[in-house]
């Protein structure tokens, strides 16, 4: 699932080919792709101009002029993609063949702008989904979904932080940043690089961290996410920029996925352990 700084590259790229574009059309192939009444859900966004993209933990956010909203989670498989004559703008997951004779079998909704151009949300697996919502109403929509602070935010401090951290003194460090209701957008790829970031055991339990070492978990949380953004994302097996290219990411990766590999710290052979369902990759020397 692409996490904070796929979806963040993914909403910056769009927004630049699609702000002040009127939707002229809107069709949705599968009624279930969308949360509440596809037929409302349509008559609604149809005629209004895309005000912005923006972008709340994982998901992407189309603020219109009419005064109501869309969010679009992409979840594992879904994919936005914006066309127009020869001009193509992909991101997300990568769907063979995905791009190919649009709409095609992937596509869950269409919109239609009056430059000529379409957005195509496709998903294979249609775990995504799309819902509308009055622009007004949307702090409380994630509010009631209890997304937690933005990490790049300048309101998410240290201070902050910490005081989180308090609160959740018997959990584990690694699930603990995985935690939507903690903080938003951060999933398995930068929760593991973090935790090697700080040279912490990602089953360190929060309450067992010294005030250093919660000062450089911050410091990694940061600074990891600031620089995937910068590189528009890790591209593994399921992410594309809105360009259709992979993110530069990966070369920067330093335990997610090296499993079997030596560390880049130390040497020491790279382990894996599973930790709430998930595979976790750490070096078990530089981590304690």
């Amino acid at each position: 699932m692409p996490e904070l700084p796929e979806v963040e590259t993914i909403r910056r790229e769009l927004a630049r080919v699609i702000t002040g574009k009127k939707i002229v059309k809107a069709s949705v192939n599968l009624p279930k792709a969308v949360r509440g009444s596809a037929g409302f859900f349509r008559k609604k966004i149809t005629g209004a101009k895309i005000k912005s993209v923006g972008r709340r933990a994982k998901l992407a956010v189309f603020t219109l002029s009419n005064g109501y909203s869309f969010v679009v989670h992409l979840k594992m498989t879904g994919q936005l993609i914006y066309q127009r004559r020869q001009v193509l703008r992909v991101g997300g997951h990568p769907i063979k063949g995905g791009t190919q004779g649009l709409p095609n079998k992937f596509t869950q909704a269409v919109f239609e702008l009056a430059d000529g151009g379409a957005l195509y949300f496709n998903d294979v697996r249609k775990f995504g989904y799309l819902q509308l919502m009055l622009t007004v109403e949307l702090e409380n929509f994630f509010q009631k979904n209890k997304y937690g602070p933005e990490p790049l935010s300048d309101s998410f401090t240290f201070f902050v932080f910490k005081k989180l951290l308090a609160t959740k003194t018997t959990t584990r460090i690694k699930q603990l940043l995985m935690d939507q209701t903690f903080i938003a957008g951060v999933g398995n790829i930068y929760a593991t690089e973090i935790c090697f970031y700080a040279r912490l055991s990602p089953t360190r339990q929060a309450r067992s961290l010294k005030s250093h070492e919660v000062r450089k978990l911050y410091v990694g949380l940061k600074s990891i996410l600031k620089s995937a953004v910068h590189k528009k994302g890790t591209s593994m097996s399921n992410y594309v920029d809105a360009y259709g290219q992979p993110g530069d990411y990966v070369p920067s990766l330093k335990v997610y996925g090296r499993e079997g590999e030596p560390c880049l710290r130390c040497g020491t052979i790279i382990k894996n352990l599973t930790l709430g369902g998930r595979g976790t990759t750490y070096c078990p020397r530089c981590q304690k």
